[in-house]
C-alpha cells in the first residue's frame, strides 16, 4: 500500500508541506442553478486571488431517494446541466483559475472524469462510503477529502480504501459539518492530530462565520483552505451563505493568508535589518548622573542607562567601570568608548 505524499500537485501549483496554502473558494451552488451567476462566482474567486473555484455536481434522481422530498425540491433548483459545467470550466481557463468540483453521485463522478478535473473533491456526505472514495481514487488524480461527521477511525478506513486503490496524492481537510458551526465546535486542533497521525497533507473546510477560524488554521499549519463564497445573502432554505465570503470580504480575506503565512518563518538569532534600525531609538546606551570633568574616574553610581542605543550598551558596565574619561562629559551624556582613557 503506498505511502501518501507530502506534497503533490493540482493543475502544475505544487500543494503540501513548505508550499504556499491552496486557497479554495467553494461555490457550491451558490449559483442557485443560474449559469449566468455561476460565472459571476468565478470571477469572484478570480479577482480575490483564489488557487481554485469549486462547484458541486449532482444529478437530484442519483443522489435523493423519493422518500426525501422536500430535498429533492430544495436542491433540484439549484442543479445545473452537465454541459454547462464544461462551459464554465472553459471558462475558469479563460480566467487563469482552477476548475473542479464535489461529485455527488456515480453519474456526476463519471462527468467530471470526462472534464479530465485536475483534482477531486470528496464531501463529508461520503462518509462510510468506501467503495465511491476507493473509485475516486482509482482514476489517478489527486483527491482532497473533508471529513465532516467522520468518527476518527471512520477517517483512517477511507484513508485506506483510497490508498488501496494506490493513490498517494491525498489530502485531508478538517471539518465540521454545520452551519455556521458555534465557536466552541471548531476544533482546529483536529488539523494538526489529522497530519500527525495520518502522515498526509492536511487543511481546513470551513463552516464558521468570518474568517478568523481559517486564519488561524493557516497558522495551525492547514496546507489547504476551502472557504465558502457568495453573491446573495439572507436566502430562505440556503445555509451556505451563512459562512460564505462575498464580493465585500473574499479579496481581504485572501490577502490576510498571504500576509499571514508570510509570517509565519522562523527567524534566525538575533536582529533582523530592520530591527537594527530600530536599536537607535529603543536600545539603551550607559549615559552619566552627573558631570564628570577629564581625569576622572567613573563610578558605578555615576552610571545609568537611558536611550538611545547609540552608545556603550549597558552590557558592557564592567568594561567602564573604573576607567577615567578624557572629556569633560555632562550629566546625562552618553559614554562612547572614545570618551576612555
Amino acid at each position: 500500500m503506498v505511502e501518501l505524499n507530502q506534497i503533490f500537485e493540482i493543475a502544475g501549483r505544487p500543494v503540501g508541506a513548505g508550499c504556499p496554502v491552496y486557497i479554495i473558494a467553494e461555490a457550491g451552488v451558490a449559483h442557485f442553478g443560474s449559469e449566468d451567476k455561476a460565472y459571476r462566482l468565478v470571477d469572484l474567486a478570480a479577482s480575490a486571488g483564489a488557487d481554485a473555484v469549486k462547484f458541486q455536481v449532482f444529478d437530484v434522481d442519483a443522489l435523493i431517494s423519493r422518500e426525501l422530498p422536500e430535498w429533492r425540491e430544495r436542491l433540484g433548483s439549484r442543479q445545473l446541466p452537465n454541459e454547462a459545467f464544461a462551459r464554465i470550466q472553459r471558462y475558469c481557463q479563460e480566467r487563469g483559475i482552477a476548475f473542479f468540483a464535489t461529485a455527488h453521485d456515480e453519474k456526476s463522478l463519471d462527468f467530471l472524469a470526462e472534464l479530465d478535473v485536475p483534482v477531486y473533491k470528496i464531501g463529508s456526505g461520503e462518509v462510510g462510503n468506501w467503495p465511491f472514495l476507493k473509485r475516486v481514487a482509482s482514476l489517478g488524480k489527486p483527491v482532497i477529502m473533508s471529513t465532516g461527521m467522520y468518527r476518527w477511525e471512520q477517517v483512517g478506513e477511507g484513508l485506506h480504501a483510497m490508498r488501496e486503490a494506490d493513490n498517494p496524492d491525498i489530502a485531508v481537510l478538517h471539518c465540521v459539518t454545520r452551519y455556521p458551526v458555534p465557536p466552541d465546535e471548531a476544533a482546529l486542533g483536529n488539523i494538526a492530530r489529522l497530519r500527525e497521525t495520518f502522515h498526509a497533507v492536511t487543511g481546513y473546510s470551513d463552516h464558521t462565520r468570518g474568517f478568523h477560524f481559517p486564519l488561524a488554521a493557516v497558522a495551525l499549519g492547514a496546507r489547504i483552505i476551502e472557504k465558502h463564497i457568495t453573491l446573495d445573502y439572507d436566502v430562505p432554505n440556503a445555509q451556505d451563505w451563512k459562512v460564505s465570503c462575498g464580493p465585500s470580504d473574499l479579496s481581504e480575506f485572501v490577502r490576510q493568508v498571504r500576509e499571514l503565512e508570510g509570517g509565519l518563518g522562523v527567524k534566525d538569532a538575533g536582529p533582523s535589518e530592520g530591527e537594527r534600525e530600530s536599536l537607535t531609538w529603543a536600545g539603551k546606551s550607559l549615559v552619566l548622573r552627573r558631570d564628570l570633568k577629564a581625569g576622572e574616574m567613573i563610578s558605578a553610581a555615576a552610571l545609568t542607562s537611558k536611550r538611545p542605543g547609540t552608545g556603550i550598551p549597558p552590557s558592557e558596565i564592567d568594561k567602564v567601570i573604573g576607567r577615567r574619561i578624557n572629556t569633560d562629559l555632562p550629566a546625562d551624556g552618553i559614554i562612547q568608548w572614545e570618551h576612555l582613557q
